[in-house]
């Protein structure tokens, strides 16, 4: 049954509603400022111990941009601090990038003025509202926006450079962006959250970006296809051969993005590797901390660093 109650993230009204028994007594939260997430009363607890209120406003900021994905968020006390860490870096060209889609997303017809709030805050990665006012003037000083401020609102136009600065995203990728491609079946928690991640943001303080959709290998979802446009790079993980996982791998290649190709050992072999794929060099894995320095190791050698 639907309740308002405080969301136990940011305080704010929100609305909840108790999900079944076998889902462990999580409760779905949908609040205007974090998004929608599930979480149980253990969770909400620990997130406002003294490490959890720091981090907070980097959670909200992961739960919020996985929400305008289509894409609810499950909370536990094993994952929510190694997803808060995934904006507490972000750049500030990366803070930019964010913000200049999200402009464009706002913009319809083009030349028509969009508008920004503390509401936005979370969906660019920013702290507050004196930092989205700094963003917006570097973009007008780029020569990407037209930037107005009065004492009730900030709005601005983008500008042909800014058009062009969205299209080569689309080309080649926003810089550090990598779409992780794989099965999201259980048993590959470990192989995501100690393995991929870690080498991706904590090895090479790259951008992961993981769609959570449980299946879409016949009608692939037109997030997940922005997403690899938007992405300067591929993870393709082929452990259990998900048909959504070949096809991603393969529309990578056709943009020209690089595609880094993984296996778990025991799934490599000639009766599950599909023969159109085993020619690529392929990463086999054999555990979360063997895919982790392999992976890390990869990614050094082969994708440009971020500046």
């Amino acid at each position: 049954m639907e309740a308002t109650i405080s969301c136990p993230i940011c305080g704010r009204n929100a609305q909840s509603y108790r999900l079944l028994p076998e889902r462990g007594n999580f409760t779905r939260v949908s609040c205007d400022f974090c998004g929608f997430y599930e979480i149980n009363s253990l969770s909400s607890h620990y997130l406002h111990t003294l490490k959890g209120r720091e981090l907070l406003p980097y959670l909200i900021m992961h739960i919020r941009q996985n929400s305008s994905r289509q894409n609810p968020f499950f909370l536990d006390i094993e994952n929510w601090e190694l997803f808060a860490k995934i904006h507490k870096e972000t750049s500030v060209l990366n803070k930019l990038e964010l913000l200049l889609k999200l402009a464009a997303q706002r913009t319809d017809p083009p030349g028509s003025w969009v508008s920004f709030s503390d509401n936005d805050l979370p969906l660019v990665d920013a702290m507050s509202t004196d930092e989205l006012v700094y963003l917006l003037q570097q973009m007008q000083e780029l020569g990407y926006i037209y930037f107005e401020q009065t004492n009730t609102s900030l709005k601005c136009i983008i500008q042909t450079k800014g058009w062009e600065r969205l299209q080569e995203q689309t080309i080649s990728g926003i810089p550090g962006r990598c779409f992780v491609a794989m099965s999201f079946d259980h048993s590959l928690d470990e192989a995501w959250n100690k393995g991929i991640f870690q080498a991706l943001k904590e090895d090479c303080k790259l951008n992961p970006i993981r769609m959570d959709k449980e299946s879409h290998n016949e009608k692939i979802c037109d997030k997940i296809i922005a997403e690899i446009r938007q992405s300067q790079f591929v993870i393709a993980d082929f452990t259990y051969h998900r048909g959504g996982v070949y096809f991603e791998a393969g529309f990578a290649l056709g943009l020209g993005k690089p595609v880094i190709w993984t296996c778990r050992n025991d799934e490599f072999t000639d009766d599950k590797v599909h023969f159109d794929t085993r020619q690529y060099n392929h990463i086999v894995w054999t555990d979360p901390q063997d895919l982790r320095e392999k992976l890390g190791d990869r990614l050094k050698a082969t994708i440009p660093k971020m500046g």
